[in-house]
């Protein structure tokens, strides 16, 4: 009896302190990422590596101890298949321990999210709970990136929290209810992306706003959502056009028309020349199915070690057609659980339906598998089940008898 106490008070405090990581060690993450980068300190860099480590181990442990629990979410089967596949292919890799450092930054956001699911689950830690946090990231990220256009820094590391900032910004838009609420996290997350210039993050959150305005003026249509919105999208677009304006010299290079050119090699910073030999790489190889193996794509160019940049051109490359179908079931897998939610919450499905136009262009011409920060964009999955779940169940009992 006492050693059955005893375990759950450990487990108890184990609880408790990966909440309290959560809620303080995500912001505190962004902190250390980016002030290793501005003051260049190793130091600093590896107490962000540090802090990562002891919160995946105890996700390991949440994941071991609740998996009754996380067997519930829909997508812990798809997601579990999807490590099994990637850690066999380590076996392929030239390099074991470079491999599964990297391996466990995806093991980072694949087994977090089920944490989230089983927190959720228990409501000990909800959605709206996770959104606080996501706010104080997303006010990090700003501030830093003011810091570094101040500075004169983020002409040397321009992506500064882009991406970051973007993953998260499914979660802010669900949190506006149709653009009604925070508006402040709507219009930094929107500056700490444009004064970047970073491209493809640029044109993901576009398209995943207009995807989202679109579909939630659809659903549960108002002129005062339709005026709301085309207010947000000008001052946007102003806001844009002044951070363009203020930034001339750098965006002559990064914007001119020979870097949208599908037709040349050098368009997007070299994207289209590098996708157009991996695919040929792999076309005219046999290794079409199983590809050539884990971080092949950062080996094909001797003394320079680049990714492919793209999770789409660099799971064909390394995991060949296997690789591919792993995303499409993902993209599957998405598509069904939007219509799946949209029968119980008409109002707010368009979130989905944004976070999939996010999540296939970051996949084309970014990537996003290999990050611990995916587990922002994927924390909607458990928590809209649990709404969904909640609200299937209230249908239910509420039907006459």
């Amino acid at each position: 009896m006492q050693l059955k106490s005893f375990r759950n008070d450990k487990n108890a405090c184990q609880l408790k302190l990966l909440i309290f990581l959560i809620k303080w060690g995500f912001p505190l993450l962004l902190v250390t990422d980016l002030s290793s980068e501005l003051l260049d300190s190793a130091i600093v860099l590896n107490i962000s590596r540090a802090l990562r480590l002891v919160m995946l181990v105890l996700i390991v442990k949440e994941n071991v101890l609740h998996y009754n629990i996380i067997k519930k979410f829909k997508f812990f089967r798809y997601f579990l298949v999807f490590g099994i596949v990637l850690f066999l292919y380590l076996f392929t890799d030239r390099d074991f321990f470079e491999g599964f450092w990297i391996y466990s930054k995806m093991l980072f956001w694949i087994l977090g999210i089920n944490v989230l699911f089983v927190y959720g689950f228990k409501n000990v830690f909800t959605l709206s709970d996770f959104i606080e946090v996501v706010k104080k990231v997303v006010v990090v990220a700003f501030v830093f990136t003011i810091m570094f256009y101040i500075s004169g820094y983020i002409k040397t590391d321009y992506n500064v929290a882009s991406y970051l900032v973007l993953f998260m910004y499914p979660l802010i838009l669900l949190s506006t209810e149709g653009y009604s609420k925070n508006k402040f996290f709507v219009a930094i997350s929107a500056l700490a992306i444009l004064i970047t210039l970073k491209r493809g993050a640029m044109i993901a959150f576009a398209l995943g706003n207009f995807v989202y305005y679109l579909g939630n003026l659809k659903n549960d249509f108002s002129f005062k959502k339709l005026t709301t919105g085309i207010l947000i999208f000008l001052t946007l677009g102003f806001t844009g056009l002044y951070v363009f304006e203020s930034q001339k010299d750098t965006i002559e290079d990064r914007f001119s028309e020979e870097q949208f050119d599908p037709d040349n090699e050098k368009a997007g910073s070299g994207r289209v020349g590098m996708y157009t030999r991996l695919y040929e790489s792999w076309y005219n190889s046999d290794n079409h199915f199983f590809g050539f193996g884990n971080q092949e794509d950062s080996h094909r160019n001797v003394g320079r070690r680049t990714h492919a940049h793209s999770d789409i051109f660099g799971f064909l490359y390394n995991h060949g057609i296997l690789g591919i179908i792993l995303i499409l079931i993902l993209y599957i897998k998405v598509i069904k659980f939007y219509f799946s939610y949209r029968k119980y919450d008409k109002k707010n499905s368009a979130i989905i339906l944004s976070l999939f136009a996010i999540l296939v262009l970051v996949n084309f011409y970014s990537g996003m598998f290999r990050t611990t920060d995916a587990i922002y964009f994927f924390a909607l999955l458990p928590y809209l089940q649990l709404r969904r779940d909640a609200l299937k169940q209230s249908t239910y009992i509420n039907q006459p008898t």
